[in-house]
């Protein structure tokens, strides 16, 4: 998500003014159209032309099984987005369907521009649970995963092959299994190293889920303390320190990087942290194959989750919320929509459906569909999304992840910067 610190300033600054005409403009109730024919809701969303042809084909799949319902959609890129959608907030305008952000979430949420989902109607039996879970902002779930990725560990067979290592079993090693199996491939000689560096998300949230905390709560607040990270940074600087990963220098030119450079992207690493999304992109570039990992793991966890690639919400101000709600639910769980979805945006959060999709997605996506259902008992709770002001967390956390590695703070002393950060940044949004 590029430029996310600017686009949350536009955000802010529509979203405070909206929030003033809330209470004048919101409605409860279905209102019938005026002349007593069709209603008409609105539904936006950010993408690729891709994604525009498939939701468009199943915005007309929901019209053909909703007669007197029609949808005017409205789409564009990221920031053309954020910045029409705070536009039409501020307007009193938002419209009835949203496609949103975990980076705003708590937001939009918390000045009263969404309306709450638990009793909108939606059928939520058929959906992950755990992933539900992450659309909560303090309790009321104000959003649906449009799709999900989950955090991973690429391998590359090839490089573990050269470099005569068997692949680890990734049900049980530890953190420190990790560290040793990436020294052994480095030591091999063969001019690659054996794990790209920890630089940020997604282990970040799967590290703190390990150890029973989190980056934030669903409250709004900081969800760990002041050292709960050390160990995270420690992890850090070994792997660099000894040789299992590159050097201070490659690490942090990476983090500016493009997926697709990556050191797991590239060859030059033999096992690299990835979000599931990224498959088909860094194999792309690799050329070849990539065996999906769980997390190494100290905890009671794997701290494997759905995270929401993105959400689906509905306006606090529509008038016709029953029809909303409607058009929420059969795209998270009509077959018609995931004909025509797929896993455009992610993986669905409706089990059934990711299933059902399975043979009909490209053979990368089959993998990462398959690997939910292989490992369904490691998924876990998803971590609440980002408290307000909490947006900016990873350049935070890679800030310090870059001190640590040119050694001019301890690792102890990166977690209790980036606490106090975080908690500074909260304070300041508030």
């Amino acid at each position: 998500m590029h430029h996310r610190k600017k686009r949350l300033t536009s955000v802010l600054a529509g979203i405070a003014a909206g929030a003033l005409l809330l209470a004048g403009c919101s409605s409860s109730g279905t209102e019938p159209a005026s002349d007593g024919g069709d209603v008409t809701i609105r539904f936006a969303w950010w993408g690729s032309d891709a994604r525009h042809t498939a939701t468009e084909a199943a915005v007309d799949a929901f019209e053909k099984a909703n007669p007197g319902i029609k949808v005017k959609t409205e789409f564009g890129d990221w920031g053309g987005y954020w910045d029409r959608l705070a536009t039409q907030t501020a307007g009193g305008n938002t419209p009835d369907v949203v496609q949103m952000s975990d980076a705003y979430l708590a937001e939009y949420a918390g000045r009263g521009v969404l309306q709450p989902l638990d009793d909108a109607g939606i059928d939520l039996k058929g959906l992950d649970e755990g992933g539900v879970e992450s659309g909560r902002v303090d309790g009321k779930l104000y959003a649906l995963q449009a799709g999900a990725n989950f955090p991973a560990v690429l391998a590359n067979p090839a490089l573990f092959e050269a470099a005569g290592v068997p692949m680890p079993d990734d049900a049980t090693w530890t953190w420190d299994d990790y560290g040793r199996i990436a020294a052994e491939l480095s030591e091999a000689g063969k001019g690659f190293v054996g794990t790209d560096s920890i630089i940020g998300d997604p282990v970040t949230n799967a590290w703190l889920l390990q150890h029973g905390d989190s980056l934030f709560t669903s409250g709004g607040k900081v969800g760990f303390d002041d050292d709960g990270l050390t160990g995270y940074f420690t992890e850090v600087s070994e792997l660099s320190t000894s040789g299992a990963a590159p050097k201070a220098s490659v690490i942090t030119e990476q983090m500016v990087l493009s997926p697709d450079q990556w050191g797991i992207a590239t060859g030059k690493s033999a096992m690299g942290f990835a979000w599931s999304n990224l498959l088909t992109t860094i194999e792309g570039s690799l050329g070849s194959d990539l065996q999906l990992l769980r997390l190494p793991s100290d905890g009671k966890s794997k701290g494997l989750y759905l995270r929401g690639a993105m959400y689906y919400s509905m306006a606090a101000t529509s008038k016709h919320p029953a029809e909303a709600a409607k058009l929420i639910d059969f795209l998270l769980n009509d077959k018609a929509a995931a004909d025509e979805l797929l896993a455009e945006r992610g993986l669905p959060l409706n089990s059934d459906n990711r299933e059902y999709i399975a043979d009909k997605v490209s053979e990368p996506e089959q993998r990462l569909i398959a690997f939910t259902v292989d490992h369904a008992d490691d998924f876990g709770k998803a971590p609440a999304v980002p408290a307000v002001g909490g947006g900016t967390y990873d350049q935070v956390v890679q800030r310090a992840i870059s001190d640590v590695l040119f050694g001019t703070i301890s690792p102890a002393q990166a977690s209790e910067r980036v606490h106090k950060e975080l908690t500074d940044l909260l304070a300041a949004a508030g």
